[in-house]
């Protein structure tokens, strides 16, 4: 091979190999793929064992479920605020509702409660 081919030949090496660092990042890049892939997400394993809105309401209808709107007045006298959120949900066999309040100073909490009882767990 001739000098010329010869050095344009290690060119076309050098621009198609990855460099060593980059070897690394892309290596990351695929395990983080991986795992958004094939990982539950956040969200989807706290919804497995949430409650529907219609199984929601059929529990409190038959009683099985404090009402939301008596914790909810609990709340508002204990911290005052509004309700954000609200959702029950199945705990190994326990029912719970998991409510984001935001109180009357402005601070927003994460309440959890019993929801056959309406106790304040947390």
């Amino acid at each position: 091979m001739n000098r010329v081919a010869a050095g344009h030949s290690r060119d076309i090496q050098s621009q198609a190999s990855i460099q060593p660092g980059m070897k690394a990042v892309l290596a990351s890049c695929a395990l983080i793929l991986l795992g958004v892939a094939f990982g539950p997400a956040p969200a989807q394993a706290q919804w497995a064992d949430s409650f529907s809105a219609g199984e929601a309401r059929t529990a409190r209808d038959k009683g099985q479920v404090v009402p939301l709107r008596d914790i909810f007045r609990q709340l508002r006298q204990r911290h005052g605020g509004y309700q954000i959120d609200a959702n029950l949900y199945d705990r190994g066999g326990r029912q719970v509702y998991i409510i984001d309040w935001m109180t009357g100073k402005g601070r927003r909490l994460q309440v959890t409660v019993d929801a056959r009882t309406g106790r304040i767990l947390s």
